[in-house]
């Protein structure tokens, strides 16, 4: 069992062997993240917690997200805060731990991350400016509060608006896919609930691009796992990185490295789901229903026969522009070709 080499707080060490997996689903839109997420869902050996962040990054009073509002928030999620999204995922992961299961988090690396690592990236403006980083505090951390904005005796080191007495004790698989097919994928999905033009907005540049995910990985192998960079196709250290691709087209070999690595039972992965009902679809925002709609009509996995090696981006680029018109189908092609280094970067890890 692969845990952090070393934690604070309540969350015991590796070595010890006593722990349960906290492990972090580290995911980007139109990755294929929700078909893993399905196929661990009703592990006996996990406890499943989704998004936990979602509604304070995007309605909340430290509301992070560059978007426009797509839905008018309830009251209670415009009070949302990151500090009340940890708190509740600190009782969640306590009662869980208690009883001896692994957690499966799910989370958006756009989400939780730092906006002053935003701005290192993509420098604000008068129209977007700079937005303060969310104060949170480890109240589980013995050695005392963990928090940003200089608020602690610990300097926060990692890009997340989260502790490092927290993020350290996670054991993450990054997810990436490659950007010719992720990022026009994304564009369909939200132009559903957006205007077309959020193409040149800052919530579409921050959620398409690659460079976040490169940032978390790098992180944790410089400050958490060091040894992962000696094999680039290792299967034997965390972060993993999964290819969405790879996901579908080479299931059973994905699936068996995550298994083998977290020490979890094959028997208990989902190959096989009944779709979702028309009645149930109903219910959900257009959204969820524009996001999912492929996942929850089908009944397993659907290759996609896809491969990044074989991917011109030019001759893909033509086909968006034939989609969407010029404008749009140029810059879908521009923002592939920003993200693609980061892209490939991470792809040399991959399982």
């Amino acid at each position: 069992m692969g845990l952090p080499s070393s934690t604070n707080g309540s969350h015991e060490t590796a070595v010890a062997g006593t722990a349960p997996l906290r492990i972090w689903h580290c995911t980007h839109p139109r990755t294929a993240s929700n078909v893993l997420a399905k196929q661990f869902r009703g592990h006996p050996q996990l406890a499943p917690k989704a998004y936990t962040f979602m509604t304070a990054f995007l309605f909340g009073p430290e509301k992070l997200s560059g978007a426009p509002k797509v839905s008018t928030p309830a009251p209670h999620q415009e009070k949302a805060t990151f500090q009340n999204g940890f708190d509740e995922l600190q009782d969640f992961l306590a009662r869980i731990e208690r009883e001896g299961k692994h957690i499966f988090i799910k989370e958006h690396i756009s989400f939780v991350l730092d906006p002053r690592v935003m701005a290192a990236k993509f420098p604000p403006s008068d129209s977007q400016p700079l937005k303060p980083c969310p104060k949170v505090v480890d109240r589980t951390n013995a050695d005392g509060a963990d928090s940003m904005n200089g608020n602690s005796n610990v300097d926060k080191t990692n890009p997340s608006v989260l502790p490092d007495s927290f993020i350290r004790t996670l054991s993450p698989i990054i997810q990436i896919r490659h950007p010719a097919i992720s990022i026009p994928s994304y564009y369909r999905a939200s132009i559903s609930v957006a205007s077309e033009n959020h193409v040149d907005s800052e919530g579409f540049i921050t959620a398409t691009t690659f460079a976040w995910p490169r940032i978390i990985f790098d992180w944790f192998c410089e400050h958490v796992y060091p040894q992962r960079k000696e094999t680039s196709r290792g299967r034997d250290s965390w972060p993993l990185v999964v290819d969405g691709d790879d996901l579908v087209n080479e299931n059973e070999r994905v699936i068996t490295a995550i298994c083998s690595l977290a020490d979890l039972d094959m028997k208990g992965v989902m190959r096989e789901w009944d779709p979702i009902s028309d009645e149930i679809k109903q219910k959900q925002p257009e959204n969820v229903q524009r996001f999912l709609s492929t996942l929850q009509a089908s009944n397993g996995i659907i290759k996609s026969g896809l491969k990044g090696e074989d991917i011109v981006v030019e001759e893909e680029a033509e086909k968006w522009v034939k989609e969407f018109g010029p404008k749009i189908g140029n810059r879908l092609k521009e923002a592939v070709e920003a993200t693609m280094d980061d892209y490939l970067y991470l792809a040399q890890f991959r399982i």
